[in-house]
């Protein structure tokens, strides 16, 4: 019965019963997230943010589709030769079905990594393409160190 899996929303101040209750909740996550990092050798930020990819949690604000765009312009020849004897002569731009069967083929090539690909390229040309001062280049290398 999916009625049981339905938790009710708390409107306004909680309770201290509830606070409690929450507390050692976090008590217990923490621990369990420390056992699960050390059986698997895997540091506990990685295994939040993995648990939190693996629930859908975490939300993306990249368009894979314009970052696979860009990624297309910049590795046209590879792309292109995804499509093997189907690859059209390109004398200029490519067409819009052209790239967005590249863009199938791409996905297909890495099923597991292609979003993180496309984020990663994005972030590159992002860091390469504007002049900034050492501090924003600092900046903009540190969290795109953490995202890999």
């Amino acid at each position: 019965d999916d009625a049981a899996d339905v938790v009710p929303a708390v409107k306004g101040r909680r309770f201290q019963t509830a606070n409690a209750m929450l507390q050692e909740g976090f008590v217990e996550l923490e621990r369990m997230i420390q056992e699960l990092s050390r059986k698997t050798a895997i540091p506990t930020h990685q295994i939040i943010a993995l648990w939190n990819k693996s629930r859908t949690r975490s939300t993306s604000t990249v368009n894979h589709w314009n970052a696979y765009s860009s990624y297309f312009k910049d590795h046209l020849k590879d792309e292109l030769a995804r499509l093997g004897s189907k690859a059209p002569e390109i004398h200029g731009t490519p067409s819009t079905t052209v790239r967005r069967n590249c863009y199938e083929l791409f996905k297909a090539a890495f099923p597991d990594k292609w979003q993180i690909i496309l984020e990663l390229h994005e972030q590159s040309a992002m860091l390469l393409g504007v002049p900034q001062t050492v501090a924003m280049r600092g900046q903009e290398f540190q969290k795109f160190c953490t995202k890999i």
